[in-house]
């Protein structure tokens, strides 16, 4: 395999209220890296309590590009 051309994971932290709100915010910023038209697969994804933020859910997910 090239240095040049290997594969990429993007771990992405968001802050929202909803599952809906956390995915759609996560997609968009996965997007933003891979390109608005890439197709993605999630490797993981955990949700918890944001102890910043009464009310809000902070999630990590886990990108990757389709080959």
């Amino acid at each position: 395999m090239s240095t040049r051309a290997f594969p990429l994971t993007l771990r992405v932290t968001v802050s929202e209220a909803t599952p809906e709100e956390i995915r759609e915010k996560a997609v968009a910023r996965a997007h933003s890296f891979f390109g608005a038209a890439a197709e993605l697969d999630v490797i993981s994804a955990e949700a918890e309590p944001d102890a910043e933020v009464e009310g809000r859910y902070r999630a990590t997910v886990l990108f990757r590009k389709v080959a």
